[in-house]
């Protein structure tokens, strides 16, 4: 049987991810729900030194899936090499993660995942994997114009605006093109390790996926790999997700889980500080929930310097513009 791996970055301490394990045992709640273990040949997740041992014992409540826990430290040793605080975005440190998941699974796709995520349909390998290919979510890039610009700019392609390109994540993403856009930096930048071009860039607002995409594109890799859902088959994202605290009120769950409705995965971001209470409440009527006890680490001191990060890091993008001009 052909198994799709899973990748899960997980941070628990800092600015949002204090209730990031009530917001995955939502997720794996959704996916004993809307498929099995089996799908997946092994479930990763990727968790910073110092919190290995915490997530340890919260991933007990998901051994029913094949969960490995790897340790940051052992794989990133290289983000030592950029040691201010400002150099190294959370956002970006993760983006990383997810492009490296090669060195860590043996599937030729791997399905991406965030706490914040969930499923809202019934899904398996086949739903996933389309004659060869992953099945992708499109969404116009001007959506968010400046990501792509960006990318653009650090492999020296056109961004190609006016075209509509993957949705972020849940997404799928191929090994291939994931090794043949680390292969395309270290050529370009002559330099052997691709991470470094990335967290050199800091300053510039690149994504994981804008790179992924743009890289194959220009390589005219993209149709061998990744296809759009075809009549009758549901695509990977819900008709909308919430990016936003002001739009939980609104958002009618409902529509999402019926059976004519679009999307296998939904999102209720994270960064909205909407509780994982409060997330049950909505989702419950739809798939059982079960949250485990967790301790909520704010890490205040770590709130202040990631403030102090953000911060730094747009007053030196400021001075790069202008300097530009």
């Amino acid at each position: 049987m052909t198994k799709i791996s899973a990748i899960l970055p997980i941070k628990t301490r800092g600015r949002h991810y204090a209730d990031n394990i009530g917001r995955c045992d939502i997720l794996f709640s959704s996916l004993r729900h809307f498929t099995t273990p089996e799908t997946f040949e092994r479930f990763v997740l990727i968790v910073p030194h110092d919190e290995v041992e915490s997530v340890r014992g919260y991933a007990k409540a998901w051994s029913d899936f094949p969960i490995e826990i790897v340790d940051e430290s052992e794989h990133f040793a290289i983000f030592k090499d950029f040691s201010q605080r400002h150099q190294i975005r959370g956002w970006h440190r993760q983006q990383i993660i997810k492009l490296y998941a090669p060195a860590l699974i043996d599937t030729e796709y791997f399905l991406i995942f965030d706490p914040d995520c969930f499923a809202t349909h019934p899904f398996n390998v086949d739903s996933l994997i389309i004659d060869g290919k992953a099945l992708t979510h499109y969404r116009p890039r001007v959506d968010e114009e400046r990501y792509w610009l960006a990318s653009g700019q650090i492999l020296g392609v056109p961004p190609h605006i006016e075209r509509d390109a993957l949705w972020w994540t849940p997404t799928i993403l191929s090994r291939t093109l994931c090794l043949d856009l680390q292969k395309s930096l270290e050529e370009k930048y002559q330099i052997d390790d691709w991470r470094r071009v990335l967290l050199q860039n800091y300053t510039l607002d690149w994504t994981e996926y804008t790179l992924y995409w743009l890289n194959a594109e220009h390589k005219n890799l993209l149709d061998r790999y990744h296809t759009r859902a075809r009549p009758g088959q549901r695509t990977l994202h819900a008709a909308q997700s919430v990016w936003f605290a002001d739009m939980m009120d609104g958002w009618d769950a409902h529509k999402h889980f019926m059976i004519e409705s679009d999307g296998l995965f939904a999102v209720i971001q994270s960064n909205t500080l909407i509780s994982p209470q409060q997330v049950k409440e909505k989702l419950a009527p739809y798939f059982p929930i079960t949250i485990q006890p967790y301790k909520r680490d704010r890490a205040i001191l770590l709130r202040i310097a990631e403030i102090y990060s953000a911060v730094t890091r747009r007053l030196l993008k400021y001075a790069r513009d202008f300097f530009k001009r």
